[in-house]
């Protein structure tokens, strides 16, 4: 006889062994209410990350007028990593046939970098990942020069990780001014994006904005002056409603025949009631500079005021300290004189959540110029990794730092050829900028001019700051920087089945 059917025909050892389940299980709920109140706290494990992905704009190579490179690096060490774990690290092409990719960079083990440099009439974007133990701290860069024609200057980018939401204040898409907005969509899905326009009245009318579809593996340009003509200044808010991209925003700028300069803007944050802007570089050696905060209010009208950090202090700027931004508009505020030529860093405090960036045209009299963007930045959490550094006779690497609130410190590591070495060590007092020119070093006997950075802060207040790349030469200054953001070194990984406890029931 089955034991299905010995089941069937006895119902009351049936209802026995029912009882017996439901009341075991109200001792066992009782003990555990009795001792144990409230669950215990799942606390995630924090690891080093094992994959990383970021996304180019692209290159824009032309011979004889811009040289346009991505570099990539991995840090030399990163503490709790196995540096035997098999990993690798590379930068390709990206196309939706993945046939068509092709190989730019690839690094073996921690502590690698290396660079391409675009072949003429390239514009290929370009997608950067990372796995094992070359996955901590992995960071991609982008830098182009142009040396003549109406796009002469020099221009960086952080390259980013793919996301949903990106803000960017201070383009613009005035007579003479180009913006263009990048899309780059590194997924095997198509990504719908949402892009809203800020002007100095409120939201700007730009219908051909919204929806933009950006195919799989692949990008999309967006000319604001196309979209939105005639804007003097603009904040510019991209969001993702379908999958996720990289967003990055290029300015090109003349006036008549003249050029005024070209840069990426960098990604400024979501905004908030409190924000820094660091980064403004000094003037010298005969330079005039205009600088000009821009501040964006995508909510109701905000009341900012306005502080800025200098190596010898903060202070209030007379006449520009308080700065009213109309209901979803962007207000500009110029802080030339104020700033008195030193490096600062700009604070804000708002009654409603606000952003900001700022635009900085450095130049000689008589001679061309070129322009940075800076914008609202995150302070160092850890280490920031910047593959892509130069020091030449011409060329100067800086770091501008900033302790807005109490002192801060920092130690900065140069890597190059598979050896690391101090390239500084910089203290700052509380409410002070410094700068850090950093310095050339020879590795197994020769010269190294191009290397990788480490920023790695300490102290116990926050630390903010930006590399700027400053080139001096014969045809006038190059200049470009971005923020030093945290590198994505570790993850948390929450329990997947949290602990399960039973208590006595004496």
């Amino acid at each position: 006889m089955s034991s299905l059917s010995v089941w069937a025909r006895r119902p009351a050892a049936q209802l026995v062994l029912v009882l017996l389940v439901v009341t075991a299980a109200a001792v066992v709920a009782t003990a555990v209410s009795d001792n144990s109140s409230t669950p215990a706290a799942v606390t995630p494990e924090v690891v080093p990350v094992t994959e990383t992905t970021v996304a180019c704009p692209g290159l824009r190579s032309r011979r004889g007028f811009t040289e346009s490179a991505v570099a990539a690096a991995t840090p030399p060490t990163v503490s709790g990593v196995d540096q035997t774990d098999a990993g690798s690290g590379v930068v390709r092409t990206l196309f939706p046939r993945v046939s068509r990719e092709r190989t730019l960079i690839s690094l073996n083990e921690p502590g690698d970098r290396d660079a391409y440099v675009g072949r003429d009439g390239e514009r290929d974007s370009v997608t950067g990942s990372a796995s094992g133990a070359l996955a901590p701290g992995f960071s991609v860069t982008q830098t182009e020069r142009t040396v003549d024609g109406a796009g002469r200057g020099l221009a960086s980018t952080q390259c980013q990780p793919t996301g949903t939401d990106f803000w960017f204040v201070g383009a613009a898409s005035g007579v003479g001014q180009r913006a263009v907005l990048v899309l780059t969509n590194p997924e095997a899905a198509t990504a719908i994006v949402d892009v809203t326009l800020h002007g100095r009245s409120g939201i700007v009318d730009a219908p051909g904005a919204r929806g933009v579809q950006v195919g799989p593996r692949s990008s999309v340009s967006l000319r604001l002056d196309q979209v939105a003509p005639g804007e003097k200044v603009l904040a510019v808010h991209a969001q993702v409603r379908v999958g996720r991209l990289s967003a990055a925003i290029t300015e090109t700028d003349v006036n008549g025949f003249d050029p005024g300069g070209t840069d990426w803007l960098p990604a400024a944050i979501a905004p908030i009631n409190d924000l820094v802007v660091p980064g403004v570089p000094a003037v010298a050696r005969g330079r005039d500079a205009k600088v000009r905060l821009d501040i964006v209010a995508p909510g109701e009208a905000a009341v900012v005021t306005v502080s800025i950090v200098t190596p010898e202090g903060s202070f209030t700027p007379q006449g520009v300290n308080i700065v009213d931004v109309p209901e979803q508009g962007v207000a500009s505020v110029d802080l030339t004189e104020a700033l008195r030529g030193d490096p600062a860093a700009i604070v804000l405090s708002s009654d409603v959540p606000v952003s900001a960036g700022a635009r900085v045209l450095l130049e000689k009299p008589d001679i061309f110029g070129d322009v940075l963007f800076l914008a609202a930045a995150d302070p160092l959490d850890a280490a920031a990794v910047v593959p892509d550094n130069r020091s030449t006779k011409d060329l100067q690497t800086r770091l501008i730092l900033t302790a807005p609130e109490s002192a801060a410190s920092a130690v900065i590591t140069g890597f190059a050829r598979g050896r690391e070495w101090t390239a500084g060590r910089v203290s700052l007092d509380a409410g002070t900028t410094k700068v850090v020119t950093v310095d050339a070093r020879k590795v197994k006997g020769k010269r190294v001019d191009s290397y990788g950075l480490v920023v790695t802060p300490s102290g116990t207040g926050p630390l903010y700051g930006v590399r700027m790349l400053d080139e001096e030469g014969p045809r006038g200054p190059l200049v470009s920087s971005f923020p030093l953001t945290t590198a994505r070194l570790l993850a948390e990984v929450p329990e997947a089945f949290p602990k399960i406890v039973v208590g006595s029931a004496g």
